[in-house]
């Protein structure tokens, strides 16, 4: 487990990465109330945190307002019928998502700082994200910052009307 606490405009930020040997209820629960409010993330939530190699929690005055993870890849993301990038799937085990900051809190740099200690968590070695590219400009400049590119062509999400790319950070 990692902590990490900063100050934001005299807020107090904690964040804390739990990896998937440490994982209680509680986080499962936390981590899954944010992907419900979320409401991009299909099938039981409850599980999520649990494809995990390690999820970020973010507090302010120990209320929960942002979450992020590293999970096992989405293996059709690949896919000719997605970014058509095939031949990289095998170079790729895991993936940068479930970010999420609730309404108020965005635009404050918690998704970057999220991002950065996943990363820096994480080590050095190939990580993909896949993310709305016209809907999530934001999302989509945190992983350049982080030496994420776009590959492949962009795809229509099943979930929602958006169109999805494929980012990829070679160690």
């Amino acid at each position: 487990m990692f902590s990490s606490v900063c100050a934001l405009n005299h807020m107090k930020i904690e964040y804390e990465i739990i990896r998937r040997e440490d994982l209680e209820d509680e986080h499962r629960k936390l981590f899954s109330e944010m992907l419900q409010k979320q409401g991009k993330v299909q099938g039981n939530t409850m599980s999520k945190a649990d494809r995990c190699k390690m999820i970020c929690i973010a507090k302010i005055d120990s209320k929960v307002v942002s979450i992020g993870a590293i999970k096992k890849k989405t293996e059709s993301d690949f896919s000719n019928e997605k970014a058509g990038l095939t031949e990289f799937a095998d170079q790729f085990e895991w993936e940068l998502g479930y970010l999420f900051t609730e309404n108020g809190y965005s635009g404050k740099g918690i998704a970057s700082s999220i991002v950065r200690a996943l990363i820096e968590s994480y080590g050095n070695d190939n990580l993909m994200a896949s993310t709305e590219i016209s809907q999530n400009p934001a999302m989509v400049k945190i992983l350049e910052k982080n030496g994420f590119r776009l590959f492949g062509r962009p795809w229509k999400s099943r979930i929602h009307e958006n169109y999805l790319g494929l980012f990829l950070k070679f160690k």
